[in-house]
């Protein structure tokens, strides 16, 4: 009974999330931490940098921090929220707040109650603690923009608009899309190519907008390479472009 009537409140969190704008939403968080992630991983389906990471309040209540890789800084989550959490040695967490002054020292944190609040923090590099029970989570001020010197690409350069282009990283790169484009409609699938260099490749699109039988084309297409080594954009280029023609086809057109 209690498992039916958990399942009907998801789907119907998930028909909202579907039918409606993210940012009008005012659905209120659960007491059940299950039913919140849910929810959360539906709303963040197929975006590789969003990071669910479970742990245990002093070995015993469940939690779980959400957070965009690249725009949150993970130093300060590791030393300030998951180190001292991990080592409490209360016999329960009698409340969120007292959690808060005890245990995490961060100077900006926000108590958050709807799903809207937690992924506008999130969209925005604030991980978002989720404990077991708690029907909120917890916004902490730790986002952290990519300090790397990020220059204008010489290829595109532009009279207006900021001077800011791709980088070799692919973090950093990623980042600066979520930075640009702050709604989990962004999704970015991952991938590897190359039998040798294992070579990351993301797909990145905006849900609602792209023509789901040209991103499965695309994906397809991305799989079927069969290749050494993927060093630079050009090589994936090629091997997916429609009319693609080998040196040998070209020698053969040639003649």
């Amino acid at each position: 009974m209690l498992f039916r009537k958990v399942r009907r409140r998801f789907h119907k969190l998930k028909q909202l999330y579907t039918d409606q704008q993210i940012n009008e939403q005012q659905v209120l968080l659960s007491l059940d931490l299950d039913e919140n992630l849910q929810v959360l991983r539906s709303i963040y389906q197929d975006c590789f940098d969003v990071v669910f990471r479970t742990f245990l309040i002093g070995g015993q209540t469940k939690a779980v921090l959400i957070y965009i890789e690249g725009l949150s800084n993970i130093e300060e989550i590791d030393e300030n929220v998951l180190a001292p959490l991990t080592s409490e040695t209360e016999e329960r967490v009698r409340s969120l707040r007292e959690m808060l002054k005890k245990k995490i020292h961060i100077s900006k944190m926000k108590e958050v109650k709807t799903f809207a609040d937690c992924i506008e923090n999130i969209s925005i590099g604030n991980p978002v603690l989720f404990v077991q029970h708690e029907a909120s989570g917890l916004a902490l001020g730790l986002a952290k923009w990519e300090k790397r010197s990020i220059e204008e690409p010489t290829a595109e350069s532009v009279v207006r608009g900021p001077r800011e282009g791709f980088v070799e990283t692919l973090g950093v790169s990623t980042s600066l899309l979520r930075r640009k484009i702050k709604s989990p409609h962004l999704k970015m699938k991952s991938m590897k190519i190359g039998s040798y260099t294992n070579t990351d490749v993301v797909i990145a699109y905006i849900e609602g907008l792209a023509d789901h039988t040209l991103i499965e084309e695309v994906e397809n297409r991305l799989q079927r390479i069969e290749i050494d080594s993927v060093l630079e954009s050009g090589y994936i280029e090629e091997l997916i472009e429609d009319n693609y023609i080998t040196k040998y086809n070209r020698k053969s057109v040639i003649k």
